[in-house]
């Protein structure tokens, strides 16, 4: 499992909430995002088992659904390994950038929801 964890993506599904009211077209933009390169210090909340490092993840694609002001549903495919939650409010500046910042807007994560887990497995034999 670990050798292909590198080419390993997931799929999820969040609710986002921002500070300020939003429109539709404050959120389009981020449909067009393709393979968004987005640095992650070790998350806070995790500090205390994994070790500290800056780690580049991808953000291979996203896609919104506006809910209401201040609400939108964020639907992401990222490189395995990538932080969500961070990624979504930014961990106090330690991932780069974040919706947060790509919107100017305080952002939060309400709800996450991993849809799918996208794995070549089980491994060709060699003959």
């Amino acid at each position: 499992m670990k050798e292909g964890e590198e080419e390993k993506t997931k799929t999820y599904s969040a609710l986002i909430w921002t500070n300020k009211a939003i429109q539709k077209k404050d959120i389009d933009f981020q449909n067009d995002v393709k393979d968004l390169k987005i640095d992650q210090k070790t998350p806070l909340r995790v500090l205390h088992r994994r070790p500290l490092a800056v780690r580049t993840r991808i953000i291979h694609s996203m896609e919104t659904r506006y809910v209401d002001e201040h609400h939108f549903r964020l639907y992401l495919k990222t490189q395995a390994g990538t932080y969500i939650k961070e990624f979504v409010h930014g961990d106090f500046g330690r991932t780069k950038p974040n919706i947060g910042s790509l919107m100017n807007v305080t952002a939060d994560i309400l709800e996450l929801d991993v849809e799918s887990v996208d794995v070549d497995w089980p491994p060709a034999l060699d003959d």
